[in-house]
């Protein structure tokens, strides 16, 4: 019984240390870790209601992700070493006694051990459980070392993730309130450079969010630094702009398309995260303020044709969004208070 608890101890060990290693320099996340964020960051979601003013809560998912993480890979480790050193009745003794140690001491050794503090009061019995000792400290630091190597770009992504919904939100408000701002009377072409100067941001992030999927658990308390709803805004504006305008209207293709290649590289990221599609499709959006500020805007049910083969992006964008904990009216806000006091130009200008 003894050793088929070292054998046990031995596959926590070597599966734990897998999903570490695999979480902290490899591509997207371990099994176990991406369960472990992904559980912590709905049962958070679940606890705030969407739409609510008050954040504080959805806000503390990251935070808890990654704690989270942590307290499941140091907890395993300990495990795993604990059970190894119940392999054999006399592989721990006590130091002044010799005599060996109990089930609960021998866990008490194997957290002292990986925690490097070494207090002397147990020690191994022979040589091979003083090289397994001599192993299980030095995992401990290389715990350590992982942990911080770990932690440290997760904050730096996720101060670009905010950054990039900042930079997202000076271009509108909403979809609209982006195309109309950059309405001169005669095109669009004044969002080309704030396209081009988005389009490495968003394949940072999407890289950031494939490599670490614990940031999609990090989610801000205000509208203007939030990168889903951003995000979402963003595309819907593209969509405009590539389905809702009038020839002569519309952006060059090369920036556009390359900004709609970055927004569905990072929508891509979302299954590594467990964050599943949503079965519903927003609606398509409207082209009523555009004409009101003399936008020239095709044919509504042209324009809706052309949204609905839209349909599958336009889920994943709308699962972005319920993930932060908004909901579809922080993409296209109704409430007046929202809409921004713009230039109106004339269809004729």
């Amino acid at each position: 019984m003894r050793i088929g608890l070292g054998i046990l101890g031995l596959v926590i060990l070597l599966f734990t240390v897998a999903d570490l290693l695999w979480t902290t320099f490899l591509e997207g996340a371990g099994p176990l870790s991406v369960r472990v964020a992904s559980w912590i960051g709905r049962s958070m979601l679940h606890c705030h209601s969407r739409g609510a003013r008050d954040r504080r809560i959805i806000t503390k998912a990251g935070l808890f992700t990654v704690l989270g993480t942590l307290v499941t890979w140091g907890s395993l480790i300990w495990l795993g070493w604990g059970l190894i050193f119940c392999a054999s009745a006399d592989a721990i003794v006590f130091s002044e006694t010799r005599e060996p140690a109990g089930w609960w001491e021998r866990f008490y050794f194997a957290g002292t051990t990986l925690s490097t503090l070494g207090l002397g009061d147990y020690r191994p019995a022979s040589s091979f459980w003083r090289f397994l000792v001599v192993v299980a400290g030095a995992s401990g630091y290389v715990l350590i070392g992982l942990v911080i190597s770990y932690i440290v770009p997760i904050v730096t992504a996720a101060t670009q993730k905010r950054q990039l919904a900042v930079c997202i939100w000076a271009l509108g408000r909403s979809p609209d309130d982006i195309i109309i701002r950059a309405y001169n009377g005669v095109d669009t072409g004044a969002l080309v450079p704030h396209l081009i100067s988005l389009i490495p941001m968003l394949a940072l992030l999407g890289e950031s969010h494939l490599t670490y999927p614990v940031l999609h658990f990090f989610h801000s308390s205000k509208r203007s630094s939030a990168v889903a709803p951003g995000i979402a805004a963003l595309d819907e504006a593209l969509t405009i702009l590539e389905c809702g305008l009038q020839q002569g209207c519309v952006l060059d293709v090369p920036s556009l398309g390359a900004a709609r290649e970055s927004i569905f590289e990072f929508l891509q990221t979302l299954k590594p995260a467990l964050i599943a599609t949503s079965e519903v499709v927003p609606p398509s959006p409207s082209l009523n303020a555009l004409r009101e500020a003399g936008v020239p805007a095709v044919d509504d049910k042209l324009f809706a044709e052309a949204v609905a083969g839209l349909a599958e992006r336009r889920q994943m964008l709308y699962a972005l969004v319920l993930n932060e904990g908004w909901t579809w009216e922080s993409v296209w806000p109704t409430r007046p208070e929202a809409a921004a006091v713009l230039p109106v130009f004339s269809e004729k200008a």
